[in-house]
């Protein structure tokens, strides 16, 4: 007779085995009361069935016969069961993965936004601080080929620290042009055109207009993912809502008036559509390209175009800029371009690729929304703008969308719908 272990759950009993024989079989108990002993005998080595005691000091059991048949049935049982454990435990390790890169998620965003904000004073300095204004497509060359330089040299290094989303998909695609290249020339011509009309909107407007109205593309990104038949939760409606209302009150600020335009605004709507875009389809060919590859070829479009545009459309006027600006007016423009392009136009893009794979587009607009608040917190230090009670208002709508995006729901990992919002 073998004494075996006290078993501690019901879990334990059902699961547990023991062959004390060399000759016996193997039997997952069940019925035990929690705390018993269990002793275990066999009847003969060349028997069919053995003998199975169980010895209690709180009730007595008697003994029972069990079949081959009988074990064999149990044992299938315990199969089942080790395979639905290992399944279970699986999908626990998966959705902690998944929330701790949401939350990863949250963070990158939250850190581009900020860079993100910076651009509208940065680019709107470049035409409220200088002497001679320089001309918006000579500015929007200059931040396309600075941030294509600092793609090309920074990629190696920032590919080592950026998680990318292309290795969690498989796809098959037949196309004439690779994958890559598509994704090129595609995002390169959306983003070519949401840069061209925010710079020309800016050279018309004030920084803070520009800012807000860029952020249109929070309605328009959960917009269009909502027609096309994507969920998104009530509560990522209700920020949308109230990131617009935000947005409606700081462009009625009496105290903007004198430095905004209506063509200006127009440019900026245009851009926060081109933009919205953009997010959209990167959303798409995040998953198929490598990071490095997709940033990599959309700067290359970008640059070419922006110079394609400058040396049909704006050669005479930048050569005349260039012969009339001072010292002063070309470092501006210099660092201008150098922010713009490498803080704006290179890493932040490269952070938004695993960024927006990990939060969503909808989810990722929402604190992109936040962009004006900043942008208006660095316009007042930067360029002396100022907001009167209707902007602070609306910054505070702002605010409040933003908690509840964080606070939202996380996206369904097991979503049914054919296509998620992650």
């Amino acid at each position: 007779m073998t004494s075996l272990p006290i078993i501690r759950s019901s879990h334990e009993a059902q699961a547990f085995i023991i062959s004390p024989a060399a000759n016996s079989r193997v039997y997952p108990t069940s019925g035990l009361i929690r705390g018993t002993e269990i002793d275990v005998t066999t009847t003969s080595s060349s028997s069919s069935s053995f003998e199975i005691g169980v010895s209690s000091s709180s009730s007595s059991l008697t003994p029972q016969n069990i079949s081959c048949s009988q074990l064999l049935n149990d044992s299938n049982q315990m199969s089942e069961q080790s395979i639905l454990l290992e399944d279970a435990e699986h999908n626990i390790v998966e959705v902690r993965s998944a929330e701790e890169s949401y939350r990863r998620g949250l963070v990158t965003i939250g850190f581009i936004t900020l860079l993100f904000a910076s651009n509208s004073p940065v680019l709107h300095s470049s035409f409220s601080m200088t002497t001679n204004t320089p001309p918006v497509l000579l500015i929007n060359s200059a931040v396309s080929m600075v941030g294509l330089i600092g793609v090309v040299v920074a990629s190696p290094l920032l590919s080592r620290f950026v998680p990318d989303p292309s290795k969690e998909y498989k796809t098959n695609d037949n196309s004439v042009m690779s994958p890559s290249a598509l994704a090129g020339v595609e995002l390169g011509l959306w983003k070519t055109l949401g840069t061209t009309a925010n710079i020309w909107g800016l050279s018309q407007t004030s920084s803070d207009h520009g800012a807000f109205l860029i952020q249109l593309t929070t309605l328009i990104v959960p917009l269009v993912q909502g027609i096309t038949g994507v969920p998104i939760p009530t509560q990522i409606w209700t920020a949308i809502s109230l990131a617009l209302a935000g947005v409606f009150m700081f462009t009625q600020d009496p105290n903007q008036a004198d430095s905004a335009s209506l063509q200006g605004d127009l440019m900026c709507i245009f851009a926060a559509v081109f933009y919205a875009t953009y997010d959209l389809r990167l959303f798409k060919w995040g998953k198929i390209v490598p990071t490095d590859e997709l940033i990599t070829t959309k700067m290359v479009t970008q640059s070419l175009l922006s110079l394609a545009m400058l040396s049909v459309l704006g050669r005479e006027e930048t050569l005349l800029f260039v012969s009339q600006a001072s010292h002063r007016d070309l470092e501006l423009v210099g660092v201008v371009a150098l922010w713009s392009g490498l803080a704006v136009n290179c890493v932040a893009p490269y952070l938004q690729v695993s960024g927006q794979q990990a939060v969503g587009p909808a989810r990722a607009q929402i604190l992109y929304a936040s962009q004006p608040l900043w942008a208006a917190i660095m316009s007042y230090f930067l360029l002396g703008e100022r907001c009167g009670i209707q902007g602070l208002v609306g910054g505070s709508a702002f605010l409040g969308a933003m908690f509840l995006a964080a606070t939202a729901d996380l996206p369904d990992p097991n979503c049914p719908a054919e296509e998620c919002e992650v």
